[in-house]
């Protein structure tokens, strides 16, 4: 899906510049460069990866219910 790739591309470009943008975060909150290099950017990536991986799968099940009564599921990506 276009959404999955386009979270793709911005983790990509996240992994690119992630020492740049871990002194950022450290400049910015004061947190030790290694906590934000190794932490806060690797999970922030993972993360990004995860939704993108979701952003194609479709889920969902009909709920039984009886009577005349109109029952659906919508379906959309998650992320």
């Amino acid at each position: 899906s276009e959404r999955g790739n386009l979270l793709n591309r911005l983790a990509d470009l996240l992994e690119r510049d992630h020492a740049y943008l871990a002194s950022l975060e450290t400049l910015d909150n004061g947190k030790p460069f290694s906590d934000s290099f190794d932490i806060d950017l690797k999970l922030t990536i993972k993360c990004y990866r995860y939704y993108a991986g979701w952003a194609d799968k479709i889920h969902g099940k009909t709920i039984p219910i009886d009577g005349d009564f109109l029952c659906y599921t919508r379906h959309e990506p998650v992320g």
